[in-house]
C-alpha cells in the first residue's frame, strides 16, 4: 500500500469524522445540570402535591406547617443527598468560570462596593439538606449573574452564602445542593 493511499484514507476518515455531529461539552454539562434539577423538582412536586394545594389565603401558621412538612418529606425522600448531586464537578467548573468571567468584567468601583456589601451576606456554613436558617437574611442574588446561569423552575432559586453558591428550595426553605468557592472572595 502506498503512502498516497494511506494518506488518502486518513483524509477520508478525518473528513468523515468532521461530518459527524459535534457536541458542545458545555452544553452537555448544562443539559445534565438541567436534567438533575428537573428530577429534583419532579420529586419535590410529587411530595408537595401529596400535602395539598397552597392557598394564598391560608394563615401564616398553616403555610409554615406545610413548608415544614414538605421539607421533612424531601429529607425523607433524599436522605443520602450530598454536595455535587446537582452541582456536579463538571457543572461546578462551568458555573465557576461563568461567575469568574462576570466578576472580571466589573470595574474597580463596583468591586470595591461589593466588598462593602459582603457584611450583608449570611455568615453560616451551608450543608446539603439543611434548612436555610431563618435567623439569616436571604441576600439578594447578584443581578448580573442571574442571566448567565441556567434558568431555574419557580420551586428553586440560587442564593449566595459566604463564598458558596447554593440551590435553595423556595417553599421548603431547604438547601438542595451547594457549590463551595463559587464566589470570588475579593
Amino acid at each position: 500500500m502506498s503512502r498516497l493511499t494511506v494518506a488518502g484514507g486518513l483524509i477520508a476518515l478525518l473528513v468523515g469524522c468532521g461530518e459527524r455531529e459535534r457536541t458542545d461539552p458545555i452544553a452537555e454539562v448544562l443539559k445534565d445540570f438541567n436534567t438533575r434539577v428537573d428530577e429534583y423538582v419532579a420529586l419535590r412536586n410529587r411530595l408537595a402535591d401529596s400535602s395539598g394545594t397552597v392557598d394564598e389565603n391560608m394563615d401564616q401558621q398553616r403555610i409554615a406547617d406545610r413548608a415544614s412538612g414538605l421539607a421533612t418529606a424531601i429529607l425523607s425522600a433524599r436522605p443520602h443527598a450530598r454536595q455535587g448531586d446537582i452541582f456536579t464537578p463538571e457543572a461546578a467548573a462551568v458555573f465557576a468560570t461563568l461567575i469568574k468571567e462576570e466578576y472580571s468584567r466589573r470595574p474597580a468601583p463596583v468591586l470595591d462596593a461589593r466588598e462593602d456589601t459582603q457584611d450583608e451576606l449570611p455568615n453560616f456554613t451551608p450543608e446539603v439538606n439543611q434548612l436555610y436558617p431563618t435567623t439569616y437574611p436571604l441576600a439578594t442574588f447578584p443581578p448580573a449573574l442571574l442571566p448567565l446561569l441556567p434558568r431555574l423552575p419557580e420551586a428553586l432559586e440560587y442564593r449566595v452564602v459566604q463564598h458558596y453558591l447554593i440551590l435553595r428550595d423556595v417553599e421548603a426553605n431547604l438547601i438542595v445542593d451547594l457549590m463551595p468557592n463559587a464566589m470570588p472572595t475579593s
